[in-house]
C-alpha cells in the first residue's frame, strides 16, 4: 500500500530504544498460509533513555498478547503496536499468524518451491512477529520449529530435536535482522573445519535433493578457504559448533549472513564445470567469503542504525576483495574493482541517486543497499589502510574487534580505533563518509633544474542536497618513469588534503613521465592533458599493472571519441598497442584480456556527456563494433595461436591461472568471430566440455547474428536447469541487435519458463535489456516502455527488486531531448501508479527530482 506521506528518517534523530531485550524465545508452528509464531521476550526499561514501548509489526495478525502472564490489548496499527507496560522488567508474550505462501515480496518468512526461508535484513523481521526491529537491539535467541518437514534449521547451535520439531540456541546476542529459519526437504553436503584453537566445526550446504547435490563441492572448499584466511590475516576464529548454508531459488539478493545459518541465492553457491562459468565460480568464491567474513564484521560487531550500513558492508567488501586477490591476481582484481567503480558507482555519484557512503536520511532503507555503500565504502577502507600502512591497519582492526565485540557500532567508533592506534586526526578523512560525489583531480606539471613538480586541484561537483563540497583527503600513489621507460621514482603515496596542492621531486636529470593514481589509490577522476603518445608509452612501459591497463583504456576511449564525434578511422597507434599486449606472453593472460577490452558503451556515453557532447547510443555502438573489427583485422595473424595456447588441457579447473587463460582465449574468439564468419565460434561451441567455453561459443555466434540452431540446442540441453536457463534468457537479450532487443525481451516474457516472481529470471531478461545500451536506448523508446510496464507489474509483487531495477533510468538526463522525454514519461507513469510501493516511489521520485515522493 502506498504511504501518502512517507516518513523521512534522519541520522540526526537517532535515539536508543527505551527497553533492552534480555532474551527471546520463539516457537514456529509452520503452515503455508497460517503459520503461528509464539514469542516470549524478556524486556527491561532502559533507564538512561526512557520512552514509549513500541514493537514493529507489518502484515502480521495478532491472536493474543500477555504481559507477565496477564492478557493485554495493545493498540495495533499497520506499523506495529504500543502497549502500557510496567516500569520494571517484564515478560512479553504474543501469538501471531502469518502467511508465508503468499509472501511474494520475499521479506520475512516466505516459501520457495515448498521450502520455508527467511530474509530479515533490513526490516523483514517485523513481518514475522511484533518486535523492536532495529539493529541496535541485540539479544540471545532460542527458537523452536514445529513442522512436518525433515530439515528444520535456525541460528546458532542445535540443542534438541524430535519427530516434527527442533530447537536451536544462539548464544551470541544479535539484532533481529540476523534471524534466520529454514525448513524443507533438503539434502546436506557435509564438511568440517578445525579452527586455530583446535575446535571442530561441522559444516553443511543444504540444497534440494537431486541435481543440486552435485554442485556443492566448490562452495564447501571456498568456505573452508575463507575460514582459514580470516584466521591467518585478521586473527578471527569461528565461534559456533556448526555453520550452515542453504541454497534458495527465490531470493532478492546474493546472500545473507545470518548468524550460523547463511541463506544464499542458489546462483551464488551452486557450481559445476558443466553448468557454471569461470565468472560464476569467481563470484561464488567472493560471496561465500563475504558472508562468512560478516561473522565478525557485521554479526559480532553490528551497526547501531541503518545509516551505519557501510560500517559492515564496506569493510566486509574490502575484506572479500583482499581475499579474492590472495586467491588469484591482485592486479587483475584491482582492475576489475576499478572497472566496477567507474562504470557503476561513478555513474551513481554523477546522477540523481547520488548519496554519501553514510547517508543522512532515507525513506526506505532497502534503497540504500547500493554500490556507493558497498563498493565505495570498501574504497574508503582501502584508502585508510594505504594512509596508515599495513601494520597500523591490522593493529587498529584488532583494537576494533576487542573494543566493540558485542556492540552495535558507528563509523565514529571505527575511525576512533585508528586515531587511538596511530595518533592521526581523521576528522578530514571522515568527509569520505559524509560527502556524495566523485572528486575530480585536475593535474598539471612543470620541470626545471632537476626538479619536477606536480600540481593538483580537487573539486567535487554538486550532488542532490549537497551544493558545497569541502576538500577530501586523497592518497595519490605516484611513480615516475624516464623517457626510455625506466622507473626513476618508485611508487610514493602523496597525501592531498587541500583544494590546491603541489608536490616536488628533486634530483632528476630529465623531465619524467608521471604514472599517477597507481593501483587506483583513490576513487577519483583524473583530468589531465595527455597525448596519445604518452598513453601508448605508459601502456608499453608502466610498471604498475593498473596504470598500464588504464593507459590503454584511456587511449581506447580517445580513439572511440574521435570515431564517434569526428568520423575518424581507428588510430593505428592503439591497434599496435593491442597487438603488443597480445604478443607479450610474459604478461598474465587475465591481464592481457582486460588490457585489450574496450570501455563499455555506457562508459563511453558518460565520457561524452562529461565532455559536453550529447551521447548517441547507436553511434557509440557502431563505433565500438567498428573498432573491434579493426582490432581483429590488425591482429588476425596471432588470434588462432592465442586461442590454441589458451586452451587448458585436462579436466576443468576454476583456479585463477586456468580461468585467466580461458579469459584471454574468449577475448581472442570474440575478435576472430568478427572476421571469420563464426567458424571458430561454432567449433568452440561444439567441442566445449565446460560451460565457460560453451557459452563463449554461443555468445560469439549470436553476436554476429548466427547461432539460432546452437541456441535452440543449448535450450533443449539445459531446459531443466534453472540457473543455466537464466543464462540463456539473459544472453538472448544481451546479444540481440539494438533494433530488436525490446522485441526479443517481450517475446521471452511469453515463454513458459519465464516467471516474474523469481528475481533471477526477471533480472535475466530485464537486466540484460538495460545492459544492452544501444538496444535499451533505441530511438523508438520501445525498451523504455516495456521495462516500465513490467516494473509496474512487479512492484505489486516484489517492491524491493522493482526499486533496484528502476536504476536503469537513472541516467535519463544524459541523453538528447527525445530520449529524455521518453524516459521521463515512463518514470512519471510509474510514479502515478495507484498503490505504488514506498520502495519504488522513493527511487522514481529521486530520479525525477522529487526526493520526498
Amino acid at each position: 500500500m502506498k504511504d501518502a506521506s512517507p516518513q523521512t528518517i534522519h541520522l540526526s534523530d537517532y535515539r536508543p530504544f527505551a527497553y533492552t531485550v534480555d532474551s527471546v524465545h520463539l516457537t514456529f508452528r509452520l503452515a503455508p498460509k497460517a503459520t503461528r509464531v509464539i514469542s516470549k521476550i524478556a524486556f527491561s526499561p532502559n533507564a538512561a533513555f526512557p520512552g514509549e514501548f513500541f514493537l514493529h509489526g507489518q502484515d502480521v495478525k495478532l491472536i493474543w498478547a500477555k504481559i507477565d502472564g496477564v492478557d493485554v490489548t495493545p493498540d495495533v496499527t499497520d506499523a506495529g503496536l504500543t502497549c502500557a507496560v510496567p516500569d520494571a522488567p517484564f515478560v512479553w508474550e504474543a501469538e501471531v499468524e502469518i502467511s508465508p505462501a503468499t509472501n511474494t515480496a520475499l521479506e520475512g518468512l516466505y516459501t520457495s518451491n515448498g521450502m520455508y526461508c527467511t530474509q530479515c535484513e533490513a526490516e523483514g523481521f517485523r513481518k514475522i512477529t511484533f518486535y523492536p526491529d532495529r539493529p541496535d537491539v541485540m539479544s540471545v535467541f532460542t527458537v523452536r520449529i514445529e513442522g512436518d518437514l525433515p530439515v528444520l534449521l535456525s541460528n546458532g547451535n542445535p540443542v534438541n530435536s524430535g519427530d516434527g520439531w527442533a530447537e536451536w540456541h544462539d548464544p551470541w546476542p544479535k539484532p533481529a535482522y540476523l534471524f534466520a529459519l529454514v525448513a524443507g526437504d533438503l539434502a546436506a553436503h557435509p564438511g568440517s573445519f578445525t579452527t586455530m584453537s583446535g575446535k571442530d566445526v561441522a559444516l553443511n550446504i543444504y540444497v534440494r535433493p537431486g541435481a543440486d547435490e552435485g554442485k556443492c563441492a566448490f562452495g564447501m572448499e571456498a568456505l573452508k578457504r575463507s575460514m582459514k584466511w580470516d584466521e591467518d590475516v585478521y586473527g578471527r576464529e569461528y565461534d559456533l559448533d556448526i555453520f550452515n548454508i542453504v541454497a534458495v531459488d527465490d531470493f532478492n539478493m546474493g546472500a545473507m549472513e545470518n548468524k550460523g545459518l547463511n541463506v544464499f541465492n542458489s546462483s551464488c553457491v551452486l557450481a559445476s564445470p558443466e553448468t557454471s562459468t569461470d565468472a560464476n565460480f569467481e563470484r561464488i568464491e567472493a560471496i561465500i567469503a563475504h558472508e562468512y567474513f560478516h561473522n565478525w564484521t557485521g554479526n559480532r560487531i553490528t551497526c547501531r542504525d541503518w545509516f551505519q550500513l557501510c560500517l559492515k558492508e564496506g569493510l566486509t567488501v574490502f575484506r572479500d576483495q583482499q581475499y579474492t586477490g590472495d586467491q588469484g591476481s591482485h592486479a587483475v582484481k584491482r582492475i576489475e574493482d576499478a572497472i566496477t567503480m567507474r562504470s557503476r558507482q561513478f555513474r551513481e555519484d554523477n546522477g540523481p541517486l547520488a548519496h554519501p557512503v553514510r547517508p543522512e536520511s532515507f525513506i526506505e532503507i532497502n534503497n540504500f543497499y547500493t554500490i556507493t555503500v558497498y563498493e565505495k565504502g570498501a574504497e574508503v577502507i582501502g584508502m585508510l589502510k594505504r594512509l596508515v600502512g599495513d601494520e597500523a591497519y591490522y593493529k587498529a582492526c584488532d583494537l576494533y574487534f576487542e573494543r566493540h565485540d558485542g556492540d552495535a557500532a558507528t563509523i565514529e567508533d571505527w575511525l576512533q580505533v585508528f586515531e587511538d592506534t596511530t595518533g592521526r586526526d581523521l576528522t578530514r578523512f571522515k568527509r569520505w563518509y559524509a560527502q556524495a560525489g566523485t572528486p575530480r583531480l585536475t593535474i598539471s606539471d612543470d620541470y626545471a633544474d632537476g626538479t619536477y613538480t606536480l600540481h593538483f586541484t580537487q573539486t567535487t561537483p554538486a550532488t542532490p542536497g549537497q551544493d558545497e563540497k569541502a576538500p577530501q583527503v586523497i592518497p595519490i600513489a605516484v611513480g615516475l618513469l624516464s623517457q626510455n621507460g625506466e622507473e626513476v621514482q618508485p611508487t610514493v603515496v602523496l597525501e592531498m588534503t587541500e583544494t590546491y596542492q603541489s608536490f616536488r621531486f628533486d634530483g632528476l636529470t630529465e623531465k619524467p613521465i608521471p604514472s599517477i593514481l597507481r593501483d587506483f589509490s583513490a576513487p577519483v577522476i583524473l583530468q589531465r592533458e595527455q597525448t596519445n603518445a604518452e598513453r601508448a608509452f605508459l601502456m608499453a612501459h608502466d610498471t604498475d599493472p593498473f596504470n598500464k591497463w588504464d593507459a590503454g583504456r584511456a587511449l581506447a576511449r580517445d580513439v572511440l571519441t574521435k570515431m564517434i564525434t569526428k568520423d575518424a578511422a581507428p588510430d593505428i597507434a592503439y591497434l599496435d598497442g593491442v597487438a603488443a599486449i597480445l604478443r607479450d606472453d610474459s604478461l598474465d593472460p587475465a591481464f592481457r584480456a582486460l588490457a585489450i577490452s574496450l570501455p563499455s558503451e555506457d562508459d563511453m556515453a558518460q565520457a561524452l556527456h562529461d565532455d559536453a557532447v550529447t551521447p548517441d547510443p547507436l553511434a557509440i555502438h557502431r563505433a565500438c563494433e567498428a573498432l573491434k573489427v579493426a582490432m581483429a583485422q590488425h591482429v588476425q595473424d596471432i588470434l588462432p595461436r592465442i586461442m590454441a595456447d589458451m586452451i587448458v588441457s585436462g579436466p576443468y579447473s576454476p583456479d585463477a591461472k586456468s580461468a585467466g587463460k580461458r579469459s584471454l582465449g574468449r577475448a581472442a574468439l570474440m575478435l576472430l568471430t568478427r572476421i571469420d564468419g563464426g567458424a571458430a565460434a561454432a567449433k568452440t561451441y561444439a567441442e566445449a566440455d565446460n560451460m565457460t567455453m560453451q557459452l563463449a561459443g554461443l555468445s560469439a555466434l549470436l553476436m554476429i547474428g548466427k547461432g539460432d540452431a546452437q541456441s535452440e540446442a543449448f535450450r533443449d540441453q539445459w531446459r531443466n536447469d534453472r540457473l543455466v536457463m537464466d543464462k540463456w534468457f539473459g544472453l538472448a537479450v544481451a546479444m540481440a541487435p539494438p533494433e530488436k532487443a525490446a522485441m526479443v525481451a517481450q517475446a521471452l516474457t511469453q515463454e513458459p519458463d519465464f516467471d516474474m516472481k523469481n528475481p533471477n529470471r526477471f533480472r535475466a531478461v530485464f537486466g540484460a535489456l538495460a545492459g544492452n545500451a544501444a538496444g535499451f536506448h533505441d530511438p523508438s523508446g520501445d525498451a523504455y516502455r516495456l521495462l516500465g510496464t513490467w516494473l509496474i507489474k512487479l512492484d505489486a509483487i516484489n517492491p524491493q527488486t522493482t526499486a533496484r531495477m528502476t536504476t536503469a533510468f537513472e541516467t535519463w538526463r544524459r541523453y538528447g531531448v527525445t530520449r529524455q522525454t521518453q524516459m521521463r514519461e515512463v518514470l512519471e507513469n510509474i510514479a502515478a501508479t495507484s498503490g505504488l510501493s514506498r520502495d519504488t516511489a522513493e527511487m522514481v521520485g529521486r530520479m525525477l527530482g522529487n526526493p520526498a515522493s
